[in-house]
């Protein structure tokens, strides 16, 4: 499902020269930088006996197999086989399949899908431009759920559990009671959707409330879902902000490494209190997750039913999850894509 798109597989400064596997979608690749620092991505299975490439290492621009020495190329082309005599023809089948890469926000991302798909036709990265030149470094928080990425998503864009879920991370609420939601927009374009709601809290928790000193009626949440695995949330009280970009890693249909790249508009200068607002906010972000994976992992069916909405019972409030699942719907076939790469402002209520 969801071929032909740009994913966010891992944090940057998470690969190195050293190799890096990675299994997504149940396939399994190999990432590492070469002599020039660009993250290269490679199918991870050597194409002499299937030995994982990324228990070799990394020689200038080539990644070494460490079960024969098969050395291959960024491109994936096999260049040295040790055992053959100087001289001998490399086969042309000795190769692995190479992946195209960007880096953006802090991110690595591959395109996973037609190889032969042109530029133009390969749906964008999201725009983060806030995430570009942070004032300060960003914070990361990681969490393994043990839960289809359909579902991790959509939880993160679910309006309406954080009262009942997260009371210890976020803050105190009267629920059930005061957990009302209005009738609100979402903003749908072709690979995304966001929406902007209210925060209903009594008292905030944590760091906020030392910032704040008093609780903020006009407090809100944006959140953001964009095609194929990452979500968005920016929490807003008073002028302060704090902003995450979560990537959900869709291991396999029972695991998803969910990661988060987090931002902050004050308390950037000050060193000391700096350096523990970073410690916190990954802490609140690692706990929150913790919270959600005990619920998510127990839904069924395991994948959202996107197909068919019927088999569940949405309403109102479920706006952003209607949305979404009508975006998983169309995507699910590649061939849906447009000829070209479209306007993304549109917007449905």
């Amino acid at each position: 499902m969801l071929e032909n798109f740009w994913y966010a597989v891992e944090l940057s400064h998470e690969v190195g020269t050293k190799p890096t596997p990675l299994r997504l979608l149940g396939h399994d690749y190999v990432l590492y930088r070469d002599s020039h620092g660009m993250v290269i991505a490679l199918d991870n299975q050597c194409a002499h006996r299937g030995a994982s490439l990324a228990l070799g290492w990394v020689e200038g621009n080539c990644l070494r197999c460490p079960y024969h020495g098969w050395s291959y190329e960024t491109n994936g082309q096999c260049s040295h086989i040790p055992a053959d005599a100087a001289g001998t023809p490399i086969p042309k089948r000795a190769r692995v399949q190479s992946y195209p890469v960007q880096e953006k926000y802090g991110l690595v991302w591959i395109f996973v899908g037609s190889q032969d798909l042109p530029a133009d036709r390969r749906p964008p990265i999201p725009d983060f431009p806030q995430f570009e030149a942070p004032v300060r470094p960003a914070t990361y928080s990681r969490h393994e759920f043990a839960a289809h990425f359909t579902r991790t998503m959509e939880n993160a864009i679910d309006t309406s559990h954080a009262l009942f879920m997260h009371k210890g991370a976020i803050g105190a609420s009267n629920a059930p009671q005061n957990t009302e939601i209005d009738d609100y927009e979402v903003t749908v374009s072709d690979y995304e959707l966001a929406a902007s709601l209210p925060i209903k809290v009594n008292r905030l928790n944590g760091v906020m409330r030392f910032v704040l000193q008093q609780d903020d009626p006009e407090a809100h949440k944006t959140y953001r879902f964009a095609l194929p695995n990452v979500t968005y949330s920016a929490v807003q009280f008073d002028r302060y902000k704090i902003e995450s970009i979560m990537v959900h890693i869709p291991v396999d249909d029972e695991t998803t490494v969910v990661k988060s790249v987090n931002i902050r508009n004050f308390l950037n200068q000050v060193p000391g209190l700096g350096h523990w607002l970073d410690g916190n906010t990954a802490q609140v972000g690692n706990k929150i997750m913790q919270e959600d994976d005990v619920v998510v992992k127990t839904q069924v069916p395991q994948i959202a039913p996107y197909q068919d909405m019927r088999q569940e019972l949405l309403v109102a409030s479920d706006a952003t999850l209607i949305a979404y699942r009508k975006l998983l719907k169309r995507y699910s076939v590649p061939s849906v894509l447009p000829e070209a790469v479209l306007p993304l402002e549109q917007t449905a209520g």
